[in-house]
């Protein structure tokens, strides 16, 4: 059975993920979202990790791609051209014009990817993941993105998602 139960799922975890280091964000902002959920406590300097993050993205001036099967599932970040205000734009189930590289893999994948799990590398080796367009581009980023791979497992446990979070931890053990 898949991670995500459809598309609509992949985009509210995954996708919302992704839409956090968009643009600066506050610490009110957070309390906002999250303070109702049980997991929520003040890490310190989740701010400041989810900002350096998205200005990273911002620097990089990369449009990607991510084309998911199983469910099917399009996200596109958009560095090149963001809106006002912005680190990137993140567009869901939509493509952007002209991306640096496209990337092909299934959502179990990018779960595990997002949790820290997947050698990008070695996933393009085997053909986990494939990918169109400028590798080099999409291994630079890896070091500027690598940082929410730890979030990815708090934002998980505040949204109440867990069994995706007892998916990674049993394959950590694996």
């Amino acid at each position: 059975m898949p991670v995500f139960q459809d598309a609509e799922h992949f985009y509210r975890v995954v996708g919302e993920f992704m839409k956090i280091p968009s643009r600066p964000r506050t610490i009110e902002e957070l309390r906002q979202w999250w303070s109702q959920s049980p997991a929520y406590y003040e890490n310190g300097d989740e701010v400041e990790q989810i900002n350096k993050i998205g200005e990273k993205i911002r620097k990089s001036k990369i449009a990607i791609e991510f084309e998911i099967t199983q469910p099917n599932a399009l996200i596109c970040i958009d560095a090149k051209q963001p809106k006002k205000g912005e680190n990137y734009t993140i567009y869901l189930g939509s493509s952007i014009k002209s991306p640096d590289v496209s990337i092909k893999t299934t959502g179990d994948t990018a779960h595990q990817f997002w949790g820290g799990q997947v050698s990008v590398p070695v996933a393009l080796m085997t053909g986990k993941m494939k990918a169109n367009g400028s590798k080099k581009k999409a291994l630079q980023m890896l070091p500027r993105i690598m940082p929410a791979f730890a979030l990815y497992f708090r934002y998980l446990e505040l949204i109440g998602e867990e069994r995706l979070l007892e998916i990674l931890s049993s394959s950590r053990k694996r």
